[in-house]
């Protein structure tokens, strides 16, 4: 069996015809009540049944005269007659609009009750559910991609791109646990170094710098040497502490020497040292104080940037059905990873249901005073008729159960008198 269509589904003439049969339905019961009390006057004997369907039809008449007059009131004065506190609503628009705007306010956009609600929808799961269909997710990755496209040709500066970048990697720099990290880092990369091929580089520029100023060690031999000294002692003392300090470094060179072993042992003690005594950690600190705060470091970083954009134009280009691909892949992705992964799937919905906590703290009163505005904008007649469409079709079974419970009332009242008359 199909449902009946939803209340916001109808369209307005709909309404108003749902609004106008009940309408007659309700006075057609009324009528019917009318009628009966009526009848029960034009017959020549009366029995106590029809003395009984004349006091219920009579009592059923007064409730859904009762209940039509109360129906009414609310909307319009009852037959045109101004009778006080009658027609309500448009009498008291601004007031209505009023209530119902913080009323809105106070149980529609209770932040809690909006953040249960959101927690309770799992939008993040079901988001995550329909973008891991490929359909879904190029669908979502073409205006994506055009977006990137449009971001990536507009001048990163007029969106403050480049500043704010800086501006972040200068405060995760200056953190603590970057100085941490990189000091981590440094430590076993020097002493790598201090074994690699790196050290053989400088023990061999070291050994050519020597012997091509084998002339300024001899000057430096002179100059400390007795003046009874011949030169030819001097040459050979020069060149004998340069052959040595060169024998010296080519041992150094050996890895398997012993003087090599002794010196890479004294380098990783030094490094050591300087770690335990925080020396290193201090010299760390200060160098990337130093490249963060220089210019070198602005160059790097819009660099960085334009050249990101660049290629990211270039891929843009080349191919937007192949760009349009590589999106819709990695939304595609994201959203199967996100759906095996309960922990992060759980708080990215916790993130969520608190994101729009905080946001209708921020905008509840703006929507409040906006519905208590639209409501107070619309004319007398407008507002009436609007809420009669509304709930003008439920108001007509209040006259209904009126006159029904009214008979009730009337027959139970005539076996109460029937019942005091036999006494």
């Amino acid at each position: 069996m199909q449902e009946p269509p939803a209340l916001d589904e109808l369209t307005e003439d709909t309404k108003r015809t749902r609004l106008q049969k009940m309408r007659r339905t309700a006075s057609a019961v009324l009528v019917m009540l009318v009628l009966t009390y009526l009848a029960t006057f034009f017959l020549d004997e009366t029995p106590n049944w029809l003395r009984l369907i004349r006091h219920m039809a009579e009592a059923g008449m007064i409730g859904g005269l009762a209940d039509w007059f109360a129906v009414v009131a609310l909307f319009r004065h009852p037959l045109g007659i101004p009778i006080p506190h009658t027609a309500l609503l448009p009498r008291n628009k601004a007031r209505a609009a009023q209530s119902v705007g913080q009323f809105f306010k106070q149980h529609f956009l209770d932040p809690k009750q909006v953040a249960a609600r959101v927690a309770e929808m799992k939008l993040a799961r079901r988001a995550a559910d329909w973008l891991k269909n490929p359909d879904n997710a190029a669908l979502v990755a073409k205006p994506l991609t055009n977006a990137i496209s449009v971001a990536m040709r507009a001048d990163g500066n007029s969106f403050s791109l480049n500043e704010g970048l800086r501006h972040e990697l200068r405060t995760a720099i200056a953190s603590e646990k970057a100085t941490s990290g990189l000091n981590s880092a440094l430590l076993p990369a020097l002493e790598k170094t201090i074994r690699g091929p790196l050290l053989n580089d400088l023990l061999s520029q070291l050994r050519v710098t020597l012997d091509d100023n084998r002339d300024r060690v001899l000057e430096m031999v002179q100059d400390n040497s007795r003046w009874w000294i011949a030169s030819r002692v001097d040459r050979g003392v020069s060149n004998l502490l340069v052959d040595g300090v060169m024998n010296v470094i080519g041992e150094l060179e050996n890895p398997q020497s012993t003087i090599r072993k002794d010196f890479e042992g004294g380098l990783a003690n030094l490094l050591n040292t300087l770690q335990e005594s925080g020396a290193l950690n201090r010299a760390v600190h200060k160098g990337k104080e130093s490249f963060a705060s220089s210019e070198a470091f602005d160059e790097a970083v819009d660099a960085t940037i334009t050249l990101i954009r660049e290629r990211l134009n270039e891929g843009l280009n080349k191919s937007s059905v192949q760009a349009e691909s590589v999106v819709s892949s990695a939304i595609q992705n994201f959203a199967e990873k996100l759906l095996s992964d309960e922990e992060t799937l759980r708080r990215f919905e916790a993130q969520l249901a608190t994101s729009a906590e905080r946001a209708i703290v921020e905008i509840r009163a703006p929507i409040g005073n906006y519905v208590t505005s639209v409501i107070d904008g619309w004319e007398a007649e407008e507002l009436t008729d609007r809420f009669e469409l509304e709930i003008g079709p439920d108001l007509q079974f209040i006259r209904i159960n009126g006159a029904i419970l009214g008979m009730f009332i009337g027959g139970l009242l005539f076996f109460v008198a029937l019942g005091l008359e036999s006494l």
